[in-house]
Order: structure tokens, then C-alpha cells, then sequence
């Protein structure tokens, strides 16, 4: 009995002994090196053709997606506990001579669609070290912040950008095998193949401007209108996206070839037209405003909006842009009554000359009868 008593203590003090070191002994984790990474996403910014890129900024955030557990025929999603960071699509005017014809979606870009162009951006993702401590595949979220830019349509379908890290077991070194973005948070099979729309990827983030032409022109009219007469036009343009825009203009002094829209998206300037002139300005962004006004002197002034009825007045606007080109023609009339009757200024040299030229048939006639009757 003394026996038993013995043999259980040792056990029980063995068992005490293993608990308090842990369990009993396994093999050791295997150790990676943590790493890093570095990777781009394209941004797309379509315009009109005729239009220059304006000067403008579009900005994204990166977020940790959701960690997604393995099943019998998936592999496990994980999630990195250290923040990645994402760079901004920058664009100006001089990305204008970058441009491509057509649309980034274009199966054949030797056919572009017409009345577009398009510009590239690149925007990096990178992920810190200690982003990636052990082979697996990665998931985050990439959303674009809407910048609230008039006339901007924003690409706000979030982008799912998958990171699969692999590990050399020689080394037990970790890299980056690939980076794949995606437009769904999909399940990835044990073969490596997404569940959903295996074979499509994103197609990156496009943005369009939608993009209106403002013009104005003035025709001189009347008895007394003076074809050759310059008229002082003042535009106003607010709210557009700031940056250069191209001006088409026939007739105006110095004839201008482009504006520059401020920060603050307005714009003021002057232009002397005549009869026959036109300014133009292209690819202002929907939901600018236009206001044109003129110096109409001693002339009547109307003017006609677009294809409508012509009214009184020698300014017009502001007018709103939407999705079509608009334009204002300004007519001049100066007409004046034509006196009838005797003209007073020639009127004393004009009597002169018919009494002179009565006189002279007199005595002409007298001198005749004079003659008849000898």
C-alpha cells in the first residue's frame, strides 16, 4: 500500500513538473526573416480630346483586409498587423502631351473611341518591413478618396490588392511572389486559383472629366454699325478645376491661345472682338460657371444663348455647364434716319444754281425772239 501511495506522489510531482514547464516538449517554430515590399497601381484620367489634363490630385487609403481561416478547399487569408502606405495620382498640364487617343479600356488601341484621350499614372503601395513574418497570402483594401472636384466622375469601387509571399525551405527566406488586385474580396482554392472570375484582374481606377466648350462671338450690324468697331468682352469663369485650358479664337486682338484657371478654379479676363470675331474656350469642366459680359458703347445690344430667341442686353450668365458645349452670340446695331427733302447744308448753293441756270434760259429765249422778229 506504502508502495502505491509512492509511485502516485511520483507521478503526480512528474505531471506538477511538466505543467509548470509547459507541456511536454515540441519541435521549435521555424524563424523567418520579416520582410517588406513595394508594388504600383494604375490610375487612369480620361478627357476630351481636344482638351488639355488639368492640375489635378487624387488620393487613396490602404487598410488591412479581413483575415480569412482555410477550409478543405481554400487556403487561409491573412492580415499583416503592420500599416501599409499609398502614394497619390498627381496630374498637371503637362501631362497633356502623355496623352493616348481613346479609352483605357479600348480592346484595340489602333481603333481608339472618338473625342477621348487618356493619361497613366503610377501610384505606390509599399509595405514596411515586418509587413510579411511568414509565407501566405496578404490581403488589403485600397478605396480613392472623393476629392469632391467638379465635373469628376471618382472610381469608387473598393480594389482588393493580394500580396503572396512565398518561403525558400533551404533558407527559410521570405519574398514576395507576387502582388494581384482584384475588383471582389474572393476565396482562393488549394490549387491557387480565385473561386470567383479566376482569370480577371482590375482594371486598375479610371476617373473621367466631363468636359463642356464655352464660346462667344459678336456680329455688327445697322446703317451706322461700324464693321471695324472693337467691343471690350469680359469672361468670368468659377468654379472650374484650375489649370490651363486651350482658347480657339478668330478676329480677337492678339488673337490668345490658352487661359489659366487660378487655385481657387476662377478666372477673369478681356477681349476685344469685332464683327465676324469668336473666342472658344475647351474642355471646361461640367458644373463651371460662365459669365460674359460687354462694353456695348452707343449700340443696341441683344444676344442669343445657344439655338434660342434673341433677347436684350449685352451680358449673359453665369450659365452652368452640364454635358454639352454652349455659346452666346452678342449682336451690335446702330441704325440712324436719313433726312428727306432739301439737305439745309447744300441747300443755298443748290437754289443758287437753278436761278442761275433759269436765268440763263431767259435770255437765252429773249435773244431769239429778238431774232424772229427782225
Amino acid at each position: 500500500m506504502k508502495r502505491i501511495s509512492s509511485i502516485i506522489m511520483t507521478v503526480a510531482l512528474m505531471l506538477g513538473m511538466v505543467i509548470a514547464l509547459g507541456g511536454p516538449p515540441v519541435e521549435a517554430a521555424t524563424t523567418y526573416t520579416h520582410i517588406g515590399g513595394s508594388t504600383t497601381i494604375t490610375k487612369n484620367l480620361v478627357v476630351n480630346s481636344d482638351a488639355n489634363i488639368p492640375d489635378i490630385t487624387f488620393g487613396y487609403t490602404i487598410t488591412r483586409g479581413t483575415p480569412v481561416a482555410a477550409t478543405a478547399s481554400t487556403i487561409e487569408i491573412l492580415a499583416s498587423d503592420i500599416t501599409a502606405t499609398i502614394g497619390n495620382a498627381v496630374f498637371t498640364n503637362s501631362d497633356t502631351a502623355n496623352t493616348r487617343l481613346g479609352l483605357p479600356t479600348d480592346a484595340d488601341p489602333t481603333s481608339p473611341t472618338g473625342g477621348k484621350k487618356y493619361v497613366q499614372k503610377n501610384v505606390t503601395v509599399d509595405f514596411p518591413v515586418n509587413s510579411f513574418t511568414k509565407p501566405g497570402v496578404y490581403r488589403y483594401v485600397i478605396n480613392e478618396t472623393n476629392g469632391g472636384k467638379p465635373g469628376v466622375t471618382y472610381d469608387e469601387t473598393p480594389r482588393f490588392l493580394d500580396v503572396f509571399v512565398v518561403a525558400d525551405p533551404s533558407t527559410n527566406t521570405l519574398s514576395v511572389d507576387s502582388y494581384v488586385l482584384r475588383n471582389a474580396q474572393t476565396n482562393i482554392g488549394t490549387n491557387g486559383v480565385y473561386e470567383t472570375e479566376p482569370n480577371v484582374k482590375s482594371a486598375d481606377f479610371t476617373n473621367t472629366i466631363t468636359q463642356c466648350d464655352f464660346e462667344f462671338k459678336k456680329e455688327i450690324t445697322g446703317n451706322q454699325g461700324d464693321k471695324d468697331k472693337r467691343f471690350t468682352f469680359t469672361l468670368s469663369i468659377a468654379n472650374a478645376i484650375p489649370g490651363d485650358y486651350p482658347i480657339v479664337a478668330t478676329k480677337v486682338t492678339n488673337n490668345p491661345t490658352a487661359i489659366t484657371v487660378a487655385s481657387d478654379g476662377t478666372f477673369t479676363g478681356t477681349y476685344d472682338l469685332t464683327d465676324g470675331s469668336s473666342l472658344k474656350v475647351q474642355g471646361l469642366n461640367k458644373d463651371a460657371t460662365c459669365t460674359v459680359s460687354e462694353d456695348a458703347q452707343d449700340y443696341t445690344a441683344t444676344h442669343v444663348v445657344d439655338s434660342g430667341s434673341s433677347v436684350s442686353g449685352s451680358s449673359y450668365g453665369p450659365i452652368t455647364l452640364a454635358d454639352a458645349d454652349h455659346s452666346v452670340a452678342f449682336t451690335n446695331t446702330r441704325n440712324g434716319i436719313i433726312p428727306t427733302g432739301i439737305i439745309f447744308t447744300i441747300a443755298p448753293f443748290a437754289i443758287g444754281m437753278l436761278l442761275f441756270g433759269a436765268l440763263g434760259i431767259t435770255l437765252i429765249a429773249r435773244g431769239n425772239q429778238r431774232r424772229y422778229d427782225l
